[in-house]
């Protein structure tokens, strides 16, 4: 028993050692991505059709990466994630050429979709499913992502001033040892029935799938994930290019990318102590509100203040959307919702990110983003009165 504890022990601590190293050298490039694909000579609407791609892959993996995992190996799967986001790397790297981008955005967007549910289901599972165990699990695995990207978004522009494109091989090395690490140090027990519960057969999982599919307030809670994306695909995707607008030196986005990260921080800490269940419409209208009046402002300053204000409930809302997804959802359909709540919300993604790319063509960008972010509104609105209203109840 000692010796199985020991291995689990390891294996746990191996994971999170790669688990860290991965993101670190995944979010290096992500302070400067914007100016690294303007400085290739890409557009606004082009940026918009590349970041699409990685939305598009999404679409197309995400419900069969859980299947393949289960399949092949949790490892497996984690290895094959690592290798196809070195692989994306090296094309961002080499090639300024807008299609062999949009093949790169791809691959990284079937990387991302292969690595969730990997290895960190491996020790979920295990869980038995203790819920004391199963929340211990996760908060490592938050505290691993998180703080790696806070070391890699603060760094990453701070060394794009020095190595310019070739920070890339920074990335690329770490994660040539994120791999080495769990090829090397990661044994997976030999009796797979350790830590597995029995599970549900197929025809019980699509019957409950099915019923679950015929309650309105699911299709609400879908829904309002999936209309989220819109915000977070403008502010995630184009912030730099608003910061730009707003004359901020690019020197400074790295420091920009942490106050976001302690912001989440604090946001999360807030969202453990605080019931925000029956505040999603004042939750919306501050978000959505927030960066309407942060995209109008007069100045650099009163800008940045708004970003700030508006990340808060911009983070929250996120959080208390996934409880309400959850508290939805049984037990034994929960991964098959989840990727399906996934895969429709990277469909309104490449969706916005589609119309960003053509009306930008037309109208002036704050122009695009005043017109999606009251659509975000209006239809969250509408969304959550319905999943609230009483008549709707299932």
């Amino acid at each position: 028993m000692s010796n199985k504890l020991r291995l689990v022990n390891d294996n746990r601590a191996i994971y999170l050692g790669s688990l860290f190293i991965y993101n670190l050298a995944r979010v290096l490039p992500h302070a400067v991505l914007t100016v690294i694909l303007l400085n290739k000579g890409m557009t606004v609407a082009k940026i918009a059709i590349i970041q699409s791609f990685f939305m598009l892959a999404a679409i197309i993996f995400d419900l069969p990466s859980g299947f393949l995992t289960d399949l092949w190996s949790e490892k497996l799967t984690y290895e094959v994630s690592l290798i196809l986001i070195t692989v994306s790397y090296m094309l961002t790297m080499v090639s300024s050429s807008f299609i062999v981008l949009c093949c790169s955005w791809f691959i990284y967007g079937i990387s991302s979709a292969t690595i969730n549910g990997s290895l960190d289901a491996y020790f979920i599972r295990r869980a038995n499913g203790d819920n004391e165990q199963i929340k211990h699990v996760n908060v490592l695995i938050n505290h691993t992502t998180l703080y790696s990207g806070l070391i890699g978004g603060g760094v990453g522009s701070f060394i794009y001033q020095f190595m310019n494109i070739r920070m890339y091989w920074l990335s690329l090395i770490l994660l040539v040892v994120a791999f080495g690490l769990i090829v090397g140090g990661f044994h997976p027990q030999r009796n797979e029935n350790d830590g597995h519960s029995v599970r549900p057969s197929w025809r019980n999982v699509l019957s409950d799938f099915k019923m679950l599919l015929g309650r309105r307030r699911i299709l609400c809670v879908i829904g309002l994930c999936s209309v989220y994306q819109i915000v977070a695909q403008l502010f995630f995707q184009f912030w730099q290019i608003n910061f730009l607008k707003q004359h901020f030196s690019k020197a400074y986005f790295g420091i920009f990318y942490v106050v976001f990260q302690v912001i989440a921080i604090i946001s999360n800490h807030w969202f453990s102590h605080c019931d925000f269940s029956q505040a999603l419409t004042k939750l919306v209208i501050l978000l959505g509100g927030g960066f309407l009046l942060a995209i109008m402002a007069p100045s650099k300053y009163i800008f940045l203040l708004l970003v700030i204000c508006f990340l808060f409930p911009f983070n929250i809302y996120n959080s208390q959307l996934m409880v309400n997804m959850q508290q939805e959802v049984t037990a034994n359909v929960m991964s098959s919702m989840m990727s399906l709540t996934e895969t429709c919300a990277s469909g309104i993604s490449i969706l916005t990110l589609w119309i960003v790319g053509l009306l930008d063509q037309h109208l002036p960008f704050l122009q695009v983003e005043g017109v999606l972010v009251f659509v975000y509104i209006i239809s969250s609105c509408w969304l959550i009165w319905l999943y609230q209203g009483k008549r709707y109840y299932s």
